[in-house]
């Protein structure tokens, strides 16, 4: 819990937010909340942020690359080869079921016309930002994504205190930037929090989720996001009132008005056949690719002739790797060099994806799920030093005291000590599973099974055969 001299400065530096679904008011932070972490301006790989560099040899950069092809989905349009394609497959998108109900009307505009400006972080590429720009096209889609609701459970407002105190001892961290200032209660005093160094994961979408909305993601996060990029933690309805609570504390994010009437004097109005011209731009810009069709809707044949990922160049500078947006069907990405060199890299050694073996291939699924966020395997990954402080416990057991018992266990050897049944309940519920550090506040997330479901095969292959 704060204390209340952190309590009494957050209470000075609020503002109102009033909430249209409950006659009650949020403070607002004006300062250090997670929302206020520096921006990344391009699109953000965790897992290559955290484990490549342009500089590295070409080979071992060549891993990144292959990790890139994936997470931005480069092989949902450029088919890899037949026997790579089970070994390069695509993220799932967001899905865009109920997508009307959780952003306003203005909020799809921009994500249509160009994510970049709504996340700048995100890896959703623009159809739209180039020169050729066609807005009744982009009025099109819009008018039809506007169509796509679902009834929200509506949630009482959380504890903002309380939640601000969960975000902090429950893991969020690991991924999340923490609050500047934020001090763990049971934190000795002369120790010093240093600042975090590595990428952080921005919770942005709190700016544009509401509260309801955002309580409903994080009690189901992977019904939004298959990918289980942001995995199920299993919390209580409870605890997530109050995280969500808390992360709206932030501060506003508010639109230039001149921006607001812009969007809005341009919107024609969105009849019927504007809705449909959406529906079949969803098929005919590939959007498919990415997004599962919504429930109800049907995929068409759809024939875009899209170069194998073979017959890519890897030292060209146009189509994806343009600076700039080209328009047309080419998507814009905004990429920096070193994920540039990374593509080119795993373009150019599409052999040695071949040549993987099984470590490297569980080490290649630990980046792309970032397990290396709370996890150390071989030597790699586990907490960045500065968010170790963090990682709560609930209560002081022999040994608890000690920086290691702190912290999410080692996954060395994880394949020989436990067996099938119990790692897949580890990785896939039921919820709670029992825990070995049952003093740990920290959950084990879920994920899906079609995402970690090989975990279930690369523990067991790669340290039962290496255990003595």
């Amino acid at each position: 819990m704060p204390d209340q001299t952190g309590w009494n400065r957050l209470v000075r530096s609020s503002v109102a937010l009033v909430l249209a679904s409950v006659s009650a008011f949020i403070p607002r932070y004006s300062s250090a909340h997670p929302l206020q972490a520096e921006p990344v301006n391009h699109p953000l790989v965790i897992g290559f942020e955290r484990f490549y560099a342009g500089s590295d040899d070409e080979t071992y950069l060549s891993e990144g690359g292959f990790l890139l092809l994936e997470e931005l989905n480069c092989v949902s349009c450029h088919q890899p080869p037949p026997d790579l394609a089970s070994r390069l497959s695509a993220l799932p998108a967001t899905r865009l079921d109920g997508v009307a109900s959780r952003l306003s009307p203005i909020e799809i505009e921009l994500f249509v016309r160009n994510p970049r400006f709504v996340k700048r972080d995100t890896t959703m590429p623009s159809l739209f930002a180039g020169p050729d720009r066609d807005l009744h096209e982009v009025a099109a889609l819009s008018a039809w994504l506007k169509t796509l609701t679902a009834d929200i459970p509506h949630r009482p407002v959380g504890d903002i205190q309380l939640g601000r105190a969960l975000f902090h001892r429950i893991g969020c961290v690991a991924c999340h930037a923490p609050e500047v200032g934020y001090r763990p209660p049971e934190l000795p005093e002369e120790v010093a929090i240093e600042p975090v160094a590595l990428p952080n994961v921005p919770v942005d979408l709190a700016d544009y989720y509401d509260l309801d909305t955002l309580t409903d993601f994080i009690l189901r996060p992977t019904e939004y996001r298959p990918s289980s990029r942001m995995p199920d933690f299993g919390l209580s309805e409870q605890d997530a009132i109050h995280l969500a609570a808390y992360l709206r504390s932030g501060p506003d994010l508010v639109l230039p008005q001149n921006l607001t009437e812009a969007l809005s004097h341009d919107a024609p109005p969105a009849d019927q056949s504007l809705i449909e011209e959406g529906k079949q731009l969803f098929f005919r810009k590939n959007c498919h690719t990415c997004h599962e069709p919504p429930r109800g809707l049907s995929s068409p044949v759809v024939s875009v002739a899209i170069p194998a990922l073979t017959a890519l160049n890897p030292d060209s500078e146009t189509g994806c790797f343009s600076a700039r947006p080209i328009g047309g069907l080419v998507p814009f990405y905004g990429l920096v060099p070193a994920q540039k060199q990374a593509i080119s890299a795993a373009l150019r050694h599409l052999d040695t994806l071949r040549a993987l073996d099984a470590p490297a291939e569980m080490d290649h699924l630990m980046k792309r799920l970032n397990c290396y966020a709370c996890h150390e395997r071989g030597g790699s990954g586990g907490p960045e030093f500065a968010r170790e402080a963090y990682f709560g416990y609930k209560e002081d057991p022999v040994g608890a005291t000690t920086l290691p018992a702190h912290l999410p266990p080692s996954l060395d050897g994880v394949g020989a000590r436990l067996d099938e049944k119990t790692l897949a309940e580890f990785l896939f519920g039921p919820t709670p599973v029992p825990s070995s550090r049952p003093h740990l506040v920290v959950p084990m997330p879920h994920y899906t099974r079609p995402v970690a479901g090989q975990f279930l095969k690369f523990f067991p292959a790669v340290d039962r055969a290496s255990a003595p």
